[in-house]
């Protein structure tokens, strides 16, 4: 009976480690966002702040809600592309004919981007930045 006992263990354990050998694991795509090349998003911010160019926006384009604040937020929508470029720019909160959007439109566009990839393969992402501009000036 004990010899028994001891042929059943090892048959039994030599079977619990063969189907370990036969474990499958899902395989997860590997993801990487896009983001700025210039840094991380307090780079990004820095940037868009020292190249907004005030002169090149009009006082009348200053929403009426925003009239007696210091400033006033609204969202700039695009894609980077395959190059690393901002395109397929769209307006939120605001008018595409507005003189702050097509001026935060300019600043972005003039970045540099690292591409959003799926398992090593382009992926195209869109990215939202919210822009305050500061009207407490005007």
């Amino acid at each position: 009976m004990r010899n028994l006992s001891i042929l059943l263990f090892l048959v039994f354990s030599n079977l619990s480690a063969f189907a370990q050998d036969t474990l499958v694991l899902p395989i997860k795509p590997v993801v990487k966002d896009a983001n700025y090349a210039g840094g991380n998003t307090e780079d990004l911010y820095y940037y868009i702040n020292n190249n907004f160019n005030y002169n090149n926006v009009k006082k009348e384009d200053i929403p009426k809600t925003a009239k007696k604040k210091p400033y006033f937020v609204f969202y700039v929508v695009f894609a980077v592309s395959e190059d690393g470029k901002a395109f397929e720019f769209s307006p939120k909160e605001i008018s595409a004919e507005n003189s702050f959007y097509k001026e935060a439109v300019r600043v972005i566009a003039s970045t540099r981007w690292n591409v959003a990839t799926k398992d090593n393969e382009y992926k195209k992402q869109f990215m939202v930045i919210p822009i305050k501009a500061n009207i407490g000036d005007f």
